[in-house]
């Protein structure tokens, strides 16, 4: 899940330069993003004991993004 949502937040990112922030591309890729982060965020709530290794691998993409 952690790599669909980088791809994600990159095909947002691209859209946001391409077609800026207001377009309705760029707001569709940015729910869709939100929905992912969502699940995510559900997902971890439920299985805690497996938060600190995603939560490793996130702040790591996010350091690198």
């Amino acid at each position: 899940m952690i790599q669909k949502i980088e791809q994600e937040r990159q095909k947002l990112n691209c859209f946001a330069e391409r077609y800026g922030l207001s377009h309705p591309r760029v707001l569709a890729q940015s729910q869709q993003l939100d929905k992912l982060l969502n699940l995510y965020q559900r997902t971890q709530a439920a299985h805690p004991k497996r938060k600190k290794e995603v939560t490793d691998r996130t702040d790591r993409i996010r350091l690198s993004g």
